[in-house]
C-alpha cells in the first residue's frame, strides 16, 4: 500500500478554519498523497465542505442535544419551588395583581350605578340592600386575594433567596471536588460528538483516525473497537493539545469540569496507538499519570514559514502608529487565565510605549471590554489598541512591525507545562519575547536568549523586562532572526516528525509528493454532471476538448450504465444517494482541481438525500471559487401545466392525474429554487425556452461518425420504420404503435419498435432503418430524431410551429401527429422522391447545430466568462 492508499480522517470539536495546528497536521499528511478528511463542528446550522490546505474539511451540524437536555434538566431542577410558594414568574404575580384591581375597580363601579339609581328611584330598598351585601362580600373577597397574593409574592421571595443561596452554596462545594466528576453527566457533548462523528468514521473506513483534544478522543477509540468488528485494525491518534488536568478556570471551567474531562481523557487514552502532544513537560506528565508503555512524542505547534511572506497589512500600520514608537503586542485568546491585565498595568510604567491586543475571537467580547475599561481607569487607555483577529496563515506577517511579543500568562498547571504557538509565531515575526515564568516557557526562552522572562502576574516586573528588552532590541533580534534557532522552531521540521511517526504506525515510509490530483487550477477544468443523459455530458466534454486544447472536460454519470454510453467518471446509484466515502472523494476531487461545474437536471453533484436539489452544493462550489451552471434536459423542469394549455397535443393531457400532480409539484419547487439561483441556466431542446426564464439552448451533440450510414434510405419495397421512444416519450407510444402495428399488418412497412437497448445495438438499428419515428406529444425534438437525422434516416415528429420558429434554419423532419401519422406514413411511403430529399438534408442539419460546434460555442463563454443569455 503506498502513501496515495492512506486515508487519514482527523476530528476536532470546532469550524477547524482558525485551528492552525489541525490545519498544518492534516496538510503535513496531505503532501504525502494521503486522503485526509477533516471532521469539524459546523459554526451554524447548515453543513459545509471545502478544501483547506489539501485536506477535505467536513464541517458537521451538531444539534448537542444532549448538552441541551443537560442545560434544561439542570436550570427545570434549581427552578422547583414547594406549590404555592411564590410565582414560578413574575409575570405570573403581575397578572395576578392587575386581575384582582381589575375586579375591585369594577365593584366600585357596580357600586357607582347602584348609588344612582337608588337615588332615582329605580330600585326598591330591599334590593339596594342586598345588593350591598353582595358587593361588600365581593369586596372582601377580591382584597383578600390580593393580600394572598402580596404574602405568597412575598413568601416566595424569601424562599427563592433561601433556595438561590442554597444552590450557590452547593455550587461553591461541588464545582471545586474533583471527585466524583463523571464526564458523561458532566460533558454529554462527548456524546454529541460520537453521534455525529462515529457513523461518519465508520462509512468512511479510514486507516488512521487522529482525535484532536480531549474532546473526541472517546469518539475514535469507540470507532476503532467498531471496526474490530469489520475484522480491521484502525489506528488511534490522540492529539492533546493540553494538559487537560492542569487547564485554567474560568466561568463554566471549574475544577470539577476540567476534572470530568481529565476523567474522559484518562478512560480512553489507554487504547489510543499513538499519543503525540505539545511540549516534553506535558508528554512526561502524561506517561507518568496514565501508565503509558511509551512517552508521548512532542510535535511543537510552531508555524509555518511561509506564513510571513503573505500579504497583509501590518499591526502597526491598523492603528497608525509611528514606526520610533515602542508597540507591543499579544495575540491570542483574552480570558482572565491569559493575564493580559498585567501587560496593560505595565503600561503605566511603560509611557512611551503602546499596546496592541489581537483579541481572539474578537473585539466583542465581555473580556475585552474589562480590558478597555481597565486601561481607561488607569489612564492609559490611548495607548492600548484592541484588534480583531486576522487569518490564521496572516498572524505573522500582520505582527512583524511590533518590538516584542508578549505572554503573559497565569500560573495554571496546563500553562506551566505549555509552549504556546504565539511564542513561535513571534519568533517568526522577528520579535524577541517577554513571558510569565511558566517552567517550560522559562526554560526554552533562557536557552535561546530570544527574550526576558518575568514573574506571572507581576506588572512591575514585566514593566522592567520590556525596557530590558527595548534597551537592546538589535541584539535579541539578531539572536531571533538567528537560522538555528528559525530552523528549531520551523513547522517544516515538526511536519517531518509527524510524517515519520505515521509511518511507524501504519508500516510504511510517507514522503511528500504531489498526487496526480492535486495540481495548481492553472487552466480551466469544467465537470458535467451526474447523469450524462444520453451521453451528452461526455460529448459535449469531447466537443470542448477537441475544440480547446487547454482545457479539460468531464462526464460524470452516477446511473447503472445499462445503455453503454461512455463518461470519464462514474458511480453508482447506491453510491451517489448512500456511500459518503465516494461522495467525499468526489468532493474532494471538484474542489482541488476544477474550476467550473455544470449540473444536470437540477441535481446536486456530491450525493443526494432525499428532497435535496443542485442548490445544495453551491456554498461549497462558492466558498471554493468554483463557478457553476444548471442544464435541464425538458421533464426536469417542464412544466406540465403551462405545456398543456400551450400544446394541442401533450402528454399531459390524458396522463394520470396523479402521477402529473407529482411531477408539477416537483417541477414547482425546481423553479423556486431558479428564480433565486444566479449562475447561468442551459436547456437542451429549444421548447424550453419558453418555459424557463433567461435560459441559454445548449444544443443536444451527436457523433456524427458513429450515426454515418451507408445504407440507401427508402429503396426497399417495404421500408423499415423504427421507433424507440424515450421515458418521456412512453406516453406517445400509445398512438405510435397501434399505427405503425396496423401499416405492418397491412404490409405497407416492416415496424421495429425497441426499448431499453444498449446504445450501440440502437445505433445499428437506425442506421439500417429507413424511417424513424421521434415522439408525438412534446412539440419539440431529441436526441434520437438528432441521431436519425445524422444517419440520414427519414426522421417523422411533432414539432411545434413555435418551436420551429426558434431555429436558426429549417429542421428536415417530417410533421406528424397522433391524429395524421398514419396518413403522413402513407405518403412518405408512396411519395419516396420527396422523402428522400428530405432525409438527405439531415446530416447537413445535425453538422449545423449538432455536431458540438454550436455546443462548444455556447459553453465557452461560461468557462470564459458570462454567457448572454438567449443566445446560441
Amino acid at each position: 500500500m503506498t502513501a496515495a492508499d492512506l486515508r487519514v480522517v482527523m476530528m476536532v470539536a470546532n469550524d477547524v478554519t482558525n485551528d492552525s495546528r489541525v490545519r498544518k497536521e492534516a496538510a503535513a499528511l496531505a503532501e504525502t498523497g494521503a486522503e485526509v478528511t477533516v471532521l469539524g463542528v459546523s459554526a451554524g446550522d447548515l453543513p459545509s465542505r471545502e478544501v483547506l490546505d489539501g485536506a477535505l474539511i467536513v464541517r458537521v451540524a451538531v444539534p448537542f442535544s444532549l448538552r441541551e437536555e443537560r442545560k434544561r434538566s439542570r436550570a427545570a431542577r434549581r427552578a422547583w419551588r414547594p406549590p404555592l410558594v411564590g410565582y414560578r414568574n413574575t409575570s405570573t404575580y403581575t397578572a395576578r395583581s392587575r386581575r384582582i384591581e381589575a375586579e375591585l375597580r369594577a365593584l366600585k363601579a357596580d357600586s357607582g350605578h347602584a348609588v344612582a339609581a337608588a337615588k332615582e328611584g329605580k330600585r326598591n330598598p330591599l334590593g339596594f340592600k342586598l345588593g350591598v351585601a353582595t358587593r361588600l362580600l365581593r369586596r372582601g373577597r377580591w382584597q383578600a386575594a390580593q393580600k394572598a397574593a402580596w404574602v405568597r409574592q412575598g413568601v416566595g421571595r424569601k424562599a427563592d433567596g433561601t433556595f438561590k443561596f442554597g444552590w450557590r452554596a452547593y455550587d461553591g462545594v461541588i464545582h471545586r471536588m474533583p471527585w466524583p466528576a463523571p464526564w458523561r453527566r458532566l460533558h454529554p457533548e462527548a456524546l454529541d460528538l460520537e453521534m455525529a462523528f462515529g457513523d461518519l468514521i465508520d462509512r468512511l473506513e479510514p486507516d488512521v483516525v487522529h482525535a484532536h483534544d480531549m474532546h473526541v478522543i472517546g469518539v475514535a477509540t469507540r470507532a476503532a473497537g467498531r471496526a474490530k468488528l469489520r475484522g480491521k485494525h484502525l489506528k488511534v491518534v490522540y492529539d492533546a493539545h493540553e494538559y487537560v488536568a492542569g487547564l485554567s478556570r474560568y466561568g463554566g471551567r471549574t475544577r470539577r469540569s476540567i476534572a470530568a474531562w481529565a476523567n474522559h481523557e484518562r478512560e480512553y487514552i489507554g487504547q489510543a496507538d499513538l499519543v503525540i502532544t505539545v511540549s516534553p513537560a506535558i508528554a512526561h506528565r502524561l506517561r507518568q499519570e496514565h501508565k503509558l508503555g511509551h512517552e508521548p512524542a512532542v510535535i511543537m505547534n510552531t508555524p509555518n514559514p511561509a506564513d510571513v511572506s503573505v500579504e497583509v497589512t501590518d499591526v502597526r500600520s491598523r492603528i497608525g502608529l509611528p514606526p520610533e514608537v515602542p508597540l507591543l503586542v499579544y495575540s491570542g485568546g483574552v480570558t482572565r487565565a491569559r493575564g493580559v491585565e498585567s501587560a496593560v498595568q505595565a503600561l503605566v510604567e511603560l509611557p512611551d510605549a503602546h499596546l496592541a491586543v489581537v483579541c481572539v475571537p474578537g473585539i466583542a467580547t465581555d473580556a475585552v471590554r474589562a480590558l478597555q475599561a481597565l486601561a481607561a481607569t488607569l489612564g492609559v487607555e490611548n495607548r492600548l489598541h484592541c484588534l480583531d483577529p486576522v487569518k490564521p496563515d496572516e498572524v505573522v506577517a500582520f505582527l512583524r512591525t511590533a518590538d516584542v511579543g508578549l505572554i503573559p500568562i497565569l500560573r495554571y498547571p496546563s500553562h506551566e507545562m505549555a509552549l504556546p504557538n504565539k511564542l513561535f509565531e513571534y519568533a517568526f515575526a522577528g520579535l524577541p519575547v517577554v513571558v510569565s515564568d511558566m517552567p517550560s516557557m522559562k526554560e526554552f526562552v533562557d536557552r535561546t536568549r530570544i527574550g526576558e522572562v518575568f514573574v506571572a502576574a507581576d506588572p512591575h516586573d514585566l514593566a522592567s523586562k520590556v525596557r530590558t528588552v527595548l534597551g537592546d532590541l538589535d541584539s535579541y533580534r539578531e539572536r531571533v532572526a538567528h537560522p538555528g534557532y528559525q530552523q528549531e522552531v520551523s513547522w517544516a521540521g515538526q511536519a517531518d516528525k509527524l510524517r515519520s511517526l505515521y509511518g511507524e504506525l501504519v508500516g510504511r515510509r510517507l514522503t511528500v509528493s504531489e498526487p496526480a490530483d492535486r495540481v495548481a487550477k492553472k487552466q480551466p477544468h469544467l465537470l458535467i454532471g451526474p447523469v450524462n443523459s444520453a451521453g451528452q455530458a461526455w460529448l459535449w466534454s469531447t466537443a470542448l476538448e477537441r475544440a480547446e486544447p487547454g482545457l479539460v472536460a468531464e462526464s460524470l454519470t452516477t446511473g447503472s450504465g445499462a445503455f453503454g454510453f461512455q463518461a470519464h467518471r462514474t458511480g453508482t446509484y447506491r453510491q451517489y444517494r448512500s456511500d459518503l466515502r465516494w461522495q467525499l472523494e468526489l468532493t474532494a476531487y471538484t474542489l482541488r482541481t476544477v474550476t467550473h461545474v455544470l449540473f444536470e437536471a437540477g441535481r446536486p453533484m456530491f450525493g443526494q438525500e432525499r428532497g435535496a436539489l443542485w442548490t445544495t452544493d453551491v456554498p461549497v462550489l462558492d466558498s471554493a471559487g468554483i463557478k457553476h451552471g444548471v442544464i435541464f434536459h425538458g421533464s426536469d423542469i417542464r412544466d406540465p401545466a403551462r405545456h398543456r394549455a400551450k400544446y394541442r397535443y401533450s402528454p399531459f393531457r390524458d396522463r394520470d392525474e396523479e402521477l402529473t400532480q407529482r411531477l408539477q409539484s416537483a417541477n414547482d419547487v425546481m423553479r423556486r429554487h431558479l428564480a433565486d439561483y444566479e449562475g447561468p441556466v442551459f436547456v437542451t431542446t429549444p421548447d424550453l425556452l419558453e418555459f424557463v426564464e433567461n435560459a441559454v439552448w445548449l444544443p443536444l451533440t451527436v457523433d456524427g461518425e458513429e450515426f454515418s450510414s451507408a445504407e440507401p434510405v427508402l429503396e426497399r419495397k417495404v421500408p423499415v420504420v423504427l421507433h424507440a421512444p424515450s421515458a418521456s416519450a412512453l406516453k406517445g407510444s400509445a398512438y405510435v404503435d397501434p399505427v405503425l402495428t396496423d401499416l405492418d399488418a397491412r404490409g405497407l412497412i416492416t415496424y421495429q419498435r425497441v426499448e431499453d437497448v444498449p446504445h450501440t445495438e440502437l445505433a445499428e438499428m437506425v442506421r439500417n432503418a429507413d424511417v424513424v419515428v421521434d415522439q408525438l406529444l412534446l412539440g419539440s425534438y431529441g436526441v434520437l430524431a438528432c441521431e436519425a437525422m445524422a444517419a440520414g434516416r427519414l426522421t417523422v415528429g411533432h414539432v411545434a410551429d413555435s418551436v420551429r420558429e426558434l431555429l436558426p434554419t429549417d429542421l428536415p423532419i417530417a410533421e406528424a401527429t397522433p391524429d395524421d401519422l398514419a396518413e403522413v406514413i402513407e405518403r412518405l411511403v408512396a411519395e419516396r422522391d420527396p422523402a428522400r430529399k428530405l432525409a438527405d438534408a439531415g446530416p447537413t442539419y445535425v453538422r449545423e447545430l449538432h455536431d458540438g460546434r454550436k455546443s462548444v460555442e455556447v459553453l465557452l463563454p461560461f468557462v470564459n466568462g458570462e454567457p448572454e443569455n438567449g443566445e446560441v
